[in-house]
């Protein structure tokens, strides 16, 4: 006999194999009627986000599914000679993760081959580290990198190209902020991209100038990404090599799926080769860009959104479209609908302005909605979330009820009228971690820009689930989060509360916490539905995807105040174990 067993050794250490016991039925004490299994993991506290059987013991896969989900006993009615059988030993087991928004290549690259560094950094740390960078760069050639705090961009001016220029003179520079919305750039730069004092303003940005109309090095919002869009590109190795990086960590973080917040043609090939190779332990899917420059410009993003089943594979839906609305609310680029606190850089009663008018949103919603391509519009102010909103309402209105869920990404700040809206229109709002608990420079930033009270009373998260509305998690990694570890986030919405404080002490908008239960929906179903594959994904039935994660701890038996360091001691995606824990040395 030949039956394969797995179990889980002590916290802390991997799954290794064992040999079978006496215990272990043989091929003769399967009914005749049953299948044998492929794998079966036993002996866990398996949640499964299943109301209809919510906790089981054990689950049998076969052929990458779920074949059987319930109890030891039934389950090891599937074991048979050449069943792999791991003893989770009473670990907790769940579905695996989704995150909805992430930008992949701008982390992947940022780790692998920028001048990156943490935005914790002070400005003097900066320096040091683009001096470093410039030591090992020759003469001519672009330094980008990031992350620096928004906070140190503000309107007074705190940082400069000057700055830039003392550390590397010979080289141009390009660092994006904490909120990969902005750059600050060196004088170098500025020639590169043939910014001067003439150069207007491009629509959805700005060049930050000094008081005689000189440009200073710090790029708002569409000014930066228009000159990320000159910047020499990776080479499609890298980007497969950057890829096959992060879809490596999502893995040892438990996240089986996720959606590339802006994916132009390099990731998209990489993603199509990683797949075909068999390399991608993930479902991908790809947010295509609109109206918006980044690393191509607007034609090519026609063209990939024209042939976007070039770029179709089993795990990649190219059957996405990104919208930006507004910009961020430290650098006022946010559409809010009242004032921003005065500013004497702005007129007074200044509300932001939107990206585009709200007739031609509501066409190209209705257009993209007709064509089966979900929207995600990005929408900081509550006056954006709104026209996003009626965008939808619009399309629903001219096409019926298509069944696609176009979501508000970063939907925080937003008028009470609006909450019930989500459910209504069948909505997602996504919900970015990072944003819904006191972060140190963010809270300051936003603070200065709306004020306290719209700073601290914003993503409702309770109310949106009490009015129907299906919340999912988005991590926005790399901006400001510093790794797309979601159970930081998954803590935050049991605490409002900082997770990265050994002692966090402000709480934010406490009335809008939720229970273990909605935050593990949010982080699995949710997210299954947002990627359009909750039909095979997002929760552990029979005839689903064998997405599975198992845990160091017990969720439901911790206090909420250590969710954020829970490790993940194995992922399997369908049916195959593709992260286990090392072994402690």
């Amino acid at each position: 006999m030949n039956t394969r067993h797995r179990y889980l050794v002590p916290l802390g250490m991997a799954l290794v194999g064992c040999q079978p016991t006496d215990e272990t039925p043989t091929n003769e004490a399967v009914s005749s009627s049953m299948a044998v299994a492929d794998r079966v993991l036993r002996n866990g506290a398996i949640y499964t986000v299943n109301d209809a059987l919510p906790w089981a013991d054990a689950v049998a896969i076969g052929d990458g599914r779920f074949v059987a989900v319930g109890s030891d006993d039934e389950i090891d009615e599937f074991i048979g000679e050449g069943t792999e059988v791991t003893d989770l030993q009473g670990r907790m087991a769940m579905p695996g993760i989704f995150d909805i928004h992430i930008h992949p290549v701008d982390g992947a690259m940022a780790a692998l081959y920028d001048c990156s560094f943490p935005f914790t950094f002070t400005v003097e740390e900066i320096l040091e580290h683009v001096a470093g960078c410039a030591a090992e760069t020759e003469a001519g050639e672009w330094i980008r990198g990031g992350q620096w705090a928004v906070g140190l961009a503000t309107l007074d001016q705190s940082i400069d190209a000057e700055l830039l220029d003392m550390v590397a003179p010979d080289n141009p520079v390009f660092l994006m902020d904490s909120t990969v919305h902005n750059a600050w750039v060196n004088s170098l730069a500025l020639d590169r991209l043939n910014i001067g004092p003439d150069t207007p303003d491009p629509a959805g940005g700005s060049i930050v100038r000094d008081s005689e109309g000189m440009p200073i090095g710090i790029l708002i919002d569409d000014a930066a990404y228009n000159a990320i869009s000159t910047l020499p590109d990776y080479s499609p190795e890298q980007y497969e090599e950057a890829l096959a990086w992060i879809v490596a960590m999502l893995n040892r973080y438990g996240v089986t799926g996720f959606k590339d917040a802006i994916a132009e043609a390099g990731a998209l090939t990489a993603y199509n080769a990683l797949d075909r190779s068999g390399r991608l332990n993930a479902r991908v899917a790809a947010s295509l860009i609109w109206k918006r420059a980044w690393i191509q410009g607007h034609e090519d993003h026609l063209l990939n959104i024209e042939q976007r089943d070039v770029y179709r594979s089993e795990r990649v839906d190219p059957d996405f479209i990104k919208i930006f609305l507004d910009g961020i609310a430290p650098s006022r680029t946010a559409y809010m609908l009242e004032p921003y606190l005065p500013h004497d850089a702005f007129p007074a009663d200044f509300r932001g302005e939107p990206l585009h008018d709200s007739a031609t949103l509501a066409e190209d919603v209705t257009h993209f909605d007709a064509q089966g391509l979900t929207v995600k519009m990005h929408a900081v102010g509550d006056g954006a979330l709104r026209q996003g909103l009626d965008a939808i309402e619009a399309a629903r209105a001219a096409n019926g009820p298509s069944g696609l869920r176009h979501e508000i990404s970063h939907a925080g700040i937003m008028h009470a009228d609006d909450i019930g809206r989500f459910g209504e229109l069948g909505a997602i709002p996504e919900l970015a971690p990072i944003l819904w608990y006191p972060v140190p420079g963010v809270v300051e930033a936003q603070t200065a820009a709306i004020g306290r009270e719209r700073a601290e009373f914003s993503f409702p998260i309770r109310s949106l689930v009490e009015s129907g509305a299906e919340p999912a998690f988005g991590s926005d990694w790399p901006a400001v989060v510093p790794t797309p570890n979601p159970w930081p986030g998954v803590e935050a919405l049991l605490t409002r509360q900082d997770p990265y404080l050994e002692d966090p002490q402000e709480t934010k908008w406490a009335e809008q916490a939720v229970d273990l239960e909605t935050a593990l929906e949010i982080v699995t179903i949710n997210g299954a539905r947002a990627l359009k594959v909750e039909d095979i994904a997002g929760s552990i039935e029979v005839g689903k995807s064998a997405d599975l994660i198992v845990l160091d701890r017990n969720l439901f038996e911790i206090p909420a105040s250590d969710i954020a360091d829970t490790q993940v001691l194995a992922t399997i995606f369908e049916g195959n174990t593709v992260y286990e824990l090392s072994p402690e040395p």
